[in-house]
Order: structure tokens, then sequence, then C-alpha cells
């Protein structure tokens, strides 16, 4: 059997489930569960079968579209609630559009692990920003901190424009009067460099711009396409009490 976590699932048929699952082995994968509203000892399959589970699965079938064979639960499931369960739902969309199916990734598996934990116990947003990153880096499109575009060191006293795809390029050798983009100091793109190297943890506004720029190459990764949980999170920060992820 292999770890593995609930990304999201629906109905199939009268008491089945279609379920795509984040696995240790075998990356993302879509698997149909037959059976798991029956009760039994303990209760029914499906009410393990659930996001932010820590889950160990056994799959069969050669195609495409697995099935699954067992599933146990070896620990309790995290609970996340308010802003944590918004930022939870977020990973899963991520890992759903942009990993691609039986492509396993164990650092993006070991980090997602990390971010949900770190959500459960309140405190996740290095966890969520050291995800995006992680997630970018095995999908190719890693964010370099120490160097800018021309594979100079980063300066701290410089500020640089991040353009997604590139890098961070030197406000000197931009023309002036681009505006609407991505602007950091050195010196917190230096900071994140140390961080990602086993340094000390970013603080609010350094964690603000590593934001932005992740955020920046994910859309250029879904070509523009909003993701439904920022949706969600667009429509609480017009409630009477903003929420953030």
């Amino acid at each position: 059997m292999q770890p593995a976590w609930v990304l999201g699932r629906k109905n199939y048929g009268d008491n089945g489930l279609l379920v795509e699952f984040l696995t240790a082995e075998a990356g993302r994968c879509g698997v149909v569960a037959r059976g798991v509203f029956r009760r039994k000892t303990g209760g029914s399959l499906a009410s393990i079968l659930q996001p932010f589970h820590p889950l160990l699965i056994r799959l069969a079938g050669r195609g495409e579209l697995k099935t699954l064979a067992a599933a146990e639960s070896p620990t309790p499931a995290y609970v996340l609630r308010g802003d944590h369960l918004l930022s939870g739902l977020y990973l899963n969309e991520l890992l759903t559009r942009l990993l691609p199916r039986f492509d396993p990734h164990p650092a993006v598996f070991l980090s997602y692990g990390d971010a949900v934990e770190s959500l459960h116990d309140a405190c996740g947003e290095i966890a969520l920003r050291r995800f995006e990153l992680i997630l970018l880096t095995e999908l190719g499109y890693r964010i370099e901190w120490r160097a800018d575009v021309n594979q100079d060191a980063i300066k701290e006293s410089v500020e640089y424009l991040y353009e997604p795809g590139q890098g961070f390029i030197p406000g000197a050798y931009l023309q002036a009067g681009v505006h609407k983009k991505i602007w950091v100091s050195g010196a917190g793109i230096r900071v994140v460099g140390d961080w990602l190297q086993g340094g000390v943890s970013p603080q609010k506004s350094e964690l603000r711009m590593v934001k932005e720029v992740t955020r920046a190459a994910i859309a250029q990764l879904t070509q523009g396409r909003a993701l439904n949980s920022r949706d969600i999170f667009k429509s609480l920060r017009r409630s009477p009490t903003p929420q953030s992820d």
C-alpha cells in the first residue's frame, strides 16, 4: 500500500466515487472506488475518502482510470477551518490543474503533507509559499533567487522587476514608465534565497513578495484562467469579515 491524499471526489453510480488522489508512488491519479457507501464495521469507506485525511491505498488496473482495491486510515484527518480550509482547497486545485497524472514527484508529496499539517496548526503561510515554490520547481519553472536574468548576483540595493518565465530583471535595464508589474527589492530577494537554503524564515513583507511572484508564475502556467478557490477568496474579501489565503 502507498501513502495518498484525496484531492477531490464526486459520486459515481449508486454506491461509488470517482476520486482524484495524490499518491507517493504514482503521483496524481483518477480512481474508481466502488461500494464505498456500504456500512461496515467502523463505518463506510466513503467516510475516510476525504480531503486532508492521510491514507494508505492499494490500486488495481492497467488503464488510466485505476480501481481502488483497498484503503486504510493510519491517522486521523486534519481538520481545517475558515481561511485554512480555503487554503487547503487552493493547494488541491493547484495540483489538479498543474500536475500531470502518473508523474510522481516525491518532493511535492512531502511538501503537500507539511502544508496541510501547518494549516491544521494555524501557521500555514510559510508552508504555503514553500509548497508553491517546490511545485513550480518540480514542474520545470524554478524561480532563481540568487541571480538575475543576466546571471549576475542579486544586489541588495537594486530594485528588480519579476517577469514570469524569465526571472528578476534589474531596474536599470528597463525603460522608464514600466508600471503594473511586480517590483521587488534586492534585499527581499536575498532573504528568500537564504531561506530556501536553510536560512531564517522570511518576514511578512518578504512572504507577500513571494506570494506575488508565485501568483504571477502560476497565472502563466494556467494561461490566466482563474482558480475557483481564488474566486471564493475574493467573495469572502468583499464580506464584512475579510479573509486572506
